[in-house]
């Protein structure tokens, strides 16, 4: 009987609520996605060398994204808690002139590399403007999450995020599935799903008082100044997470059929990501808040490092066990072959998941050179161990140059952030001792 109340008791909270909601909202976009794998792994609707091409494209979108993002979207997470009302309209407002000029840009950019791009890719030119309006129309969706999670929203996240999700996997299946538009049928329910949140996102914005602000030079020079690191670090995240199927794709010759099957054991593996992104969504904005009090609560910090590390560390293992399971029973044949990379993939996007959490200090401080200098580091890293694995070994190769990466990768996080950790522990220390 206590045991039930306990649960009770726990649904009521209003801490284990929000991480319940935040968790289950992207669980289901993530099980979703998951269950569609079962469709489009069937060779009869996607082809792997097809969802090679969709991989790429997908990881095209990250490769752009922080140039049209700029670092504003970390900028408006930690100036929320800053700034007054009418000056963080301004800046709010302000944040969006940059993200529409780099697209613009990004457009022309891809015009004059279009036949490149499909020589050395396979990338069709509908890609050329495909890709920077999706990743604006990304940035859009992350800039809406990130304001409902600073307002401690989350319902209006869950319902968000699941009428995005249903919206476009049934308008996928709909389209690759009984009309057989292949690729591109995904592709389309990815566009018409984040128009839908955008158009949601301005109104949501709108009726928050967080538009039609003044336009300020002062803040298109600060974030320019700040985006450097940002966009470095960002890049560095893309060429952790996702240049190593540029380089597969590169270093094969079956049209993209490697990456589509090693694709698969990442997005696998990706759910890592997924248990990572549900905890910071809850923990991030905490802990800037803990950084924003007149004496600062590194107890509190410290509190969340140990409960993020250990629910990361279970999810992490229950991945590794349920994989192969998945595997066996629900995914086609022609991709078995990456089922044993899973584990090297499932422990290292573990291994950065605790880097990124000592990212937050970086972030709140915006200590810009730490950023750019650890970016650099991480993106020579990356391309080190993709073209010394990757060229060697191929798929196998690719697994090994991610786990060596984020290896290395955790070390050097730690030692730039040397100087915040260790406070949360001799914090601890000294209060322990009084």
């Amino acid at each position: 009987m206590s045991n039930i109340s306990n649960l009770i008791n726990l649904r009521k909270n209003p801490v284990a609520r929000s991480i319940g909601i935040y968790t289950f909202t992207n669980f289901f976009a993530k099980g979703a996605s998951f269950l569609l794998l079962f469709i489009f792994t069937n060779p009869v609707y996607i082809l792997p060398s097809e969802n090679g091409l969709l991989s790429l494209f997908s990881n095209s979108l990250l490769f752009l994204m922080p140039f049209i993002s700029m670092g504003i979207i970390h900028s408006t997470s930690t100036d929320f808690f800053k700034l007054g009302k009418e000056e963080f309209r301004s800046f709010f407002s302000t944040g969006f002139v940059m993200p529409v000029v780099i697209t613009l840009l990004s457009i022309i950019v891809l015009f004059f590399f279009r036949d490149h791009l499909q020589k050395a890719y396979g990338m069709p030119h509908l890609f050329i403007w495909l890709v920077p309006v999706i990743t604006f129309l990304t940035f859009c969706n992350e800039q809406f999450l990130s304001m409902i999670r600073n307002n401690n929203e989350p319902m209006v996240f869950l319902k968000a995020n699941m009428a995005k999700t249903i919206l476009e996997m049934g308008l996928s299946v709909l389209l690759v599935v009984f009309f057989a538009w292949r690729w591109e049928g995904r592709v389309a329910g990815i566009l018409v799903s984040y128009l839908a949140v955008c158009f949601y996102a301005f109104y949501y914005f709108n009726s928050k008082g967080y538009l039609f602000g003044k336009i300020k030079k002062e803040y298109i020079i600060n974030e320019l100044v700040y985006a450097v690191s940002i966009i470095a670090m960002q890049a560095s995240i893309f060429s952790m997470s996702s240049s190593d199927k540029f380089f597969l794709s590169n270093f094969t010759t079956d049209h993209n059929e490697t990456v589509g099957i090693y694709s698969i054991a990442c997005i696998f593996a990706s759910i890592v990501f997924l248990f990572s992104s549900a905890l910071i969504q809850y923990v991030f904005p905490k802990i800037y808040n803990s950084l924003s009090e007149p004496e600062i609560n590194y107890y509190s910090i410290r509190k969340h490092l140990i409960f993020y590390t250990g629910v990361l560390a279970a999810g992490t293992l229950m991945i590794i066990i349920v994989t192969p399971l998945l595997y066996h029973y629900f995914i086609n044949a022609k991709y078995h072959p990456a089922l044993k990379y899973t584990y090297m993939l499932c422990i290292a996007y573990f291994l950065w998941a605790v880097s990124y959490f000592f990212y937050s200090f970086l972030l709140y401080h915006k200590q810009k050179r730490k950023l750019l200098a650890l970016s650099v580091c991480c993106i020579l890293v990356s391309l080190a161990c993709n073209y010394f694995f990757i060229k060697r070994w191929h798929d196998q190769g690719a697994a090994v140059a991610v786990l060596t990466c984020y290896s290395i990768v955790l070390i050097l996080t730690l030692l730039f952030t040397k100087e915040y950790w260790q406070k949360l522990f001799i914090h601890n220390k000294r209060t322990h001792h009084t």
